[in-house]
């Protein structure tokens, strides 16, 4: 009984903000998209060891938009660790993904979407302990206008791998 009023009380308070939602309408019209962002990820455990890793992020997207609710991409993401360990250089690595976004528009202007990349991770220069491997991220997000924000987690490496918690910013064009 009480799960039958949780949903009663659910549709109620959704209810006044159905008016401001668009109507679903699956049509083909596909257009070029893109996207630069920026971004943070961070984690607590690299291949099972207690250690914090923190990466600063820049990137791309570019592919098509099918529709209003459909985005598919190819994603570059070059990062940096940011934290210096004595003795070693600057540590870089990169990711390849192919990246889809299915959507659902509020408005014209605002839109949610789920972010699901997957690929491959590639230590570029001096990142032994994260090797080469398979990359995941997913995560909710929402657009404004030109201007992305997505976070969620990310998994990338051999073997265990590392997982990461990441924020990124993008202008999407």
């Amino acid at each position: 009984m009480k799960a039958n009023k949780m949903l009663k009380a659910l549709v109620a308070g959704l209810l006044p903000l159905s008016g401001c939602a668009q109507s679903f309408q699956w049509e083909m019209s596909p257009r070029y998209v893109g996207e630069i962002h920026t971004g943070y990820k961070t984690t607590t455990k690299v291949y099972g060891f207690d250690t914090y890793s923190g990466m600063v992020e820049l990137g791309t997207l570019q592919g098509v938009s099918l529709n209003r609710y459909l985005d598919l991409a190819v994603g570059v993401d070059a990062f940096m660790l940011t934290h210096y360990y004595k003795g070693k250089d600057l540590r870089f690595g990169m990711n390849v993904y192919f990246d889809m976004r299915p959507a659902y528009p509020v408005t014209d202007n605002f839109k949610v979407f789920l972010d699901l990349g997957l690929g491959g991770f590639f230590g570029v220069h001096s990142t032994p302990e994260l090797g080469n491997g398979f990359f995941c991220q997913f995560g909710p997000g929402f657009r404004y206008r030109k201007l992305n924000f997505s976070t969620g987690l990310q998994n990338f490496g051999t073997g265990n791998g590392t997982t990461a918690f990441y924020a990124k910013l993008g202008l999407y064009f």
